[in-house]
């Protein structure tokens, strides 16, 4: 992984989620460090969503955990909220909770110079990936498979 400790990551999740009486589909893309603590494993921490963060031994583990953490929050919300419009606006306000995007600039800076490469992932620009949700409800009758899509990581650039 190179000197680097922190590493600036983008990341899209998509999800469908379950609530009382709907089905949602949650997109996101967003912002992460990915923090490498020599001895203490890896730690993901979310920058938007800033409201949570994961680690594990490993940097595969940590990415995994990370994605169980944001989705127990999805599931959380999900049983929390008595209608479709108080989920949409609940997920719209964890969205909303930004950390410091200093520490994450910095090591985008960084990482625009030194050009560390983290396992397989591909390599976006930051400034074509911005932040972003969409709360969308799923009409069952009308449901359709592209909605369907694999999580992805990939490295700021």
């Amino acid at each position: 992984m190179g000197d680097m400790k922190a590493y600036p990551l983008l990341f899209s999740f998509r999800d469908l989620i379950a609530g009382k009486g709907f089905v949602a589909h949650v997109a996101i893309d967003g912002r992460a460090l990915l923090r490498v603590e020599s001895g203490e494993g890896c730690w993901v921490d979310g920058v938007q969503p800033g409201a949570l963060a994961d680690g594990a031994a490993e940097q595969a583990a940590a990415l995994s955990a990370f994605k169980d953490r944001y989705q127990s929050v999805l599931f959380d919300i999900a049983q929390a909220a008595t209608s479709y419009d108080e989920f949409e606006r609940d997920v719209r306000e964890f969205f909303a909770q930004s950390s410091d995007e200093t520490e994450w600039q910095a090591a985008l800076d960084e990482a625009r110079v030194a050009k560390p490469s983290l396992s397989s992932m591909p390599t976006w620009k930051a400034e074509n990936n911005p932040p972003q949700i969409v709360v969308k409800l799923i009409d069952s009758k009308k449901a359709e498979p592209t909605v369907n899509a694999l999580d992805t990581y990939a490295n700021a650039a």
